[in-house]
């Protein structure tokens, strides 16, 4: 790689202990179709059978970052300090990405459009496949002519493409930024907090300002038995998602988007469906601790989420999702019970 060169995209790697299915990823972005690129591979602390894996790639496109264990906010964070791309997308160690993954979103990248976004695949524990959870939001921009835009091209439109957004899943895989841009506007990760995507998330979308998509998908997210994810425990990593959302909904609050009634509306929801779902499945020991910290989280917002939507933007709001008038009628319910 040329050094007074910059590559077109970074791609930031996290290891931890993913061991041999790291080598799987890794070679997935090695044989893109698309090659001006680079792989910053940060060693988070990782196991000593991860860290042997990460060292068998001996490419020069690849740098090799390692930090004692920091979580993934802070790896991002450090990566991000010294990407040299134009763009940069994001890649956990254990998932993939199809060979034509970069060169479908450079293609959607032209005129520099702030993000792209890209739909992705979903592989279960059974291996079973399909489409990726946000595939109807997808489907709809691109049915409605929404597949590229600009914030000053039609006010309303980017309205509506921004309430389609909103309901995107809330994580990096599914995204390409421009570089610039995240510094423009000194856009990282919450350290020493999990559930991180959901503040980058909410982060792009009040700040950009073009966005373009792609039809194909770009990764394959893997669910697998014993995989060390987040969603699949009951520890107390549960209450971050709190912290998270708090944290998401008091920045969107300072967004000139929320005075949009449908939006501000889609926001809220989409947090409280991720904590609806914690508190779920958060374990025994820890639920009621847990419900207690939801019932101050709602204490604390913004009345304005909280003022209840009239008839006609309510069946506004519950036609983008089926988990919208759920997770809504939920932040009622407690609510209600302070």
């Amino acid at each position: 790689m040329a050094e007074d060169k910059n590559p077109r995209i970074s791609c930031i790697v996290t290891a931890y202990n993913e061991g041999p299915l790291a080598r799987v990823s890794i070679e997935s972005l090695l044989t893109q179709s698309f090659g001006d690129f680079e792989i910053l591979l940060v060693d988070d602390g990782a196991s000593e059978e991860t860290r042997e894996t990460l060292h068998t790639f001996k490419d020069e496109r690849i740098l090799h970052i390692r930090q004692a264990n920091d979580g993934l906010s802070s790896a991002r964070n450090r990566a991000l300090n010294v990407a040299r791309g134009d763009y940069v997308c994001f890649l956990d160690a254990d998932d993939t990405r199809p060979t034509w993954a970069f060169q479908t979103m450079m293609a959607a990248a032209k005129d520099d459009v702030d993000v792209v976004f890209s739909p992705g695949v979903l592989q279960e524990v059974r291996k079973e496949t399909g489409s990726f959870y946000d595939q109807d939001h997808f489907e709809r921009l691109i049915t409605n002519r929404m597949a590229r835009m600009v914030s000053s091209g039609d006010p309303k439109l980017w309205v509506s493409a921004m309430r389609e957004l909103a309901c995107v899943e809330p994580q990096c895989a599914n995204k390409m930024v421009r570089r610039g841009f995240l510094e423009q506007h000194k856009l990282r990760f919450p350290a020493g907090l999990f559930f991180e995507d959901m503040i980058m998330h909410y982060g792009l979308l009040t700040n950009m300002r073009s966005y373009a998509l792609t039809e194909l998908p770009t990764f394959t997210y893997f669910r697998r038995y014993g995989r060390p994810q987040i969603t699949s425990g009951t520890s107390t990593t549960r209450f971050d998602a709190i912290s998270t959302a708090t944290n998401a909904l008091h920045l969107f609050s300072f967004s000139e988007y929320f005075q949009d009634v449908v939006l501000r509306s889609l926001v809220l929801a989409s947090a409280f469906k991720l904590l609806k779902w914690c508190e779920e499945s958060v374990s025994h020991d820890h639920a009621f601790a847990y419900g207690q910290a939801i019932r101050a989280l709602v204490n604390g917002l913004d009345p304005r989420y909280l003022k209840p939507l009239d008839e006609h933007w309510a069946e506004i709001a519950y036609q983008h999702a089926p988990w919208v008038q759920p997770a809504l009628q939920y932040v009622a319910g407690r609510q209600a019970r302070n």
